[in-house]
Parts: structure tokens; sequence; C-alpha cells
């Protein structure tokens, strides 16, 4: 008879203070320079790469806002409302380029701008909005990256040969 194969465990993800406690400095760090999250963690060739797109994205953005403007009236960039919820849940989305939201909501949005007046504009306010929202949801990533979630994630044939090559490893 052939001999049962040993169940393979793979490794239980942190919860609560513990995922907290390891997570929040390279979460900080993802907002405030996107991509060095993963730097932090050791995943320099997935910074690198979500770096240069968020650059890419933001200057698009804003060479678009800037250059379509019409008679010098510049526009796009959402910024929270008070009593409109569409415009909030878009600055929202924005606000994941970190700080640097200060600055295109200083120079595209609020007090002394108008709504988006051509579709170049429209295109600069999305090209910053996409950057802030997969800043956001490299953000989740990285949580599940470093609370070890992201393993289950995985199909079953991948966290089958997960678990063992961590059980090599180990060995």
């Amino acid at each position: 008879m052939s001999e049962p194969t040993p169940a393979l465990k793979l490794p239980m993800p942190l919860r609560r203070q513990k995922a907290i406690k390891a997570a929040w400095k390279p979460l900080l760090v993802q907002w405030l320079v996107p991509g060095g999250g993963y730097w932090l963690i050791g995943e320099k060739g997935r910074a690198k790469v979500f770096f240069g797109v968020w650059v890419l994205f933001c200057v698009l953005g804003a060479l678009q806002m800037q250059f379509g403007a019409v008679a010098g009236v510049k526009g796009g960039i959402f910024v929270p409302v008070q009593g409109s919820w569409l415009p909030t849940l878009g600055a929202l989305g924005t606000l994941g380029i970190g700080p640097l939201y200060g600055a295109f909501a200083a120079a595209f949005g609020g007090a002394g701008t108008e709504p988006v007046r051509t579709l170049t504009q429209e295109y600069g306010a999305t090209y910053v909005m996409v950057a802030g929202l997969l800043n956001w949801l490299c953000c989740f990533d990285l949580w599940d990256r470093i609370t070890g979630r992201w393993i289950f994630r995985l199909p079953k044939d991948e966290q089958i040969q997960k678990a063992k090559d961590l059980a090599a490893k180990a060995e």
C-alpha cells in the first residue's frame, strides 16, 4: 500500500493587534510614497513598477488639466463638497495619491475653479483618480501580503505548491 501523504499546512494569517502592529508602517509609507510599502517588505520590483505607473498617471493628469484649461480657467480635480456625495466620493478615491493630493486640489480644484470644461481636463482628472484608486488597491494588497492572507487568494494547486515550498524551506 502507498503511504498517505501528510497534510500540508499553510501558516495562519496574522490577526487583530498583531496584524495592525505588523502592517501600519508599510501602509503609511505606501500612502505617503506609492510603492514605498512594497519596497519596505522587500518586493522591490513591484515597488518600482507601481511607482513608475503612479508617476506617469500623475504627470499625465497634471499636464492634461493644465493645458486643457479654457481661457485660463482651471478645474477638474475632485474635492469634497458638503451636501453632495458624488464629488466627495471622487475626492476620497483621488486622495489615494497621497500628500500630493493637496497640491492637485489647490491647483485644479476648490475655490476659484470651475467644473470640467473640456474633455482634456476630464481625462486629466480621471488619470489622477485612477492613480489614487490604484494606490488604495495596493494598500489592500499590501495588508494581505504583510498579514499572510495573500496565500489564500491563490488557486488550490498553487496553495499546495506554496505549502510544499515552505515545508522544504523549514527543513
